[in-house]
């Protein structure tokens, strides 16, 4: 039996302010883990540009269950590495709305050309970037990334044969 005379509040009726602040002491996988389907105003929280502009997208927790090959691309990775990215990058960069400066992929997580043509689009004020493995990026892929991302301070990748056409790009792009 519901007591009539007790005050209480609904999760949803929490105050924006409050909510995206709280929301500023997680981390991006917390923010990421579901927060955002409880309701129309903790989405809004969640998708606060100050909670993302600060906010580092840090999968270097996530690897890659993979083989290598003799063959090109010379890996062969399990598809539900593949979905597992796919599903993390989707929810984070569209939460963040673009607002994400900073990310770090995992040496052995390894990004295909749509993960990364994804990133390149959501992401516009990339600053720093700590690139994957590149075994299945293709060249005009790294290009078509590279001109999207004018903002770019910090690369760190991989060593990479042949890279004078990156270093290009670099140069007249950022």
């Amino acid at each position: 039996m519901e007591d009539s005379t007790s005050i209480g509040r609904r999760w949803e009726e929490m105050n924006y302010d409050i909510l995206a602040k709280i929301f500023q002491s997680f981390d991006i996988l917390e923010l990421t883990s579901g927060i955002a389907h409880v309701c129309r105003t903790w989405r809004l929280a969640a998708c606060d540009p100050l909670l993302w502009k600060s906010k580092t997208l840090d999968l270097s927790m996530l690897k890659s269950h993979f083989i290598y090959l003799t063959d090109q691309p010379y890996v062969y990775v399990h598809s539900q590495s593949d979905k597992t990215l796919t599903k993390v990058l989707k929810i984070a960069l569209n939460l963040s709305r673009g607002n994400i400066q900073t990310i770090i992929f995992h040496f052995n997580l390894f990004v295909s050309s749509n993960h990364l043509t994804y990133v390149a689009e959501r992401c516009p004020r990339l600053k720093r970037l700590v690139m994957p493995a590149w075994n299945r990026i293709k060249r005009t892929e790294i290009r078509s990334a590279i001109r999207m991302w004018e903002d770019l301070e910090s690369l760190t990748m991989p060593s990479m044969a042949n890279s004078a056409f990156l270093m290009h790009e670099i140069s007249r792009n950022c």
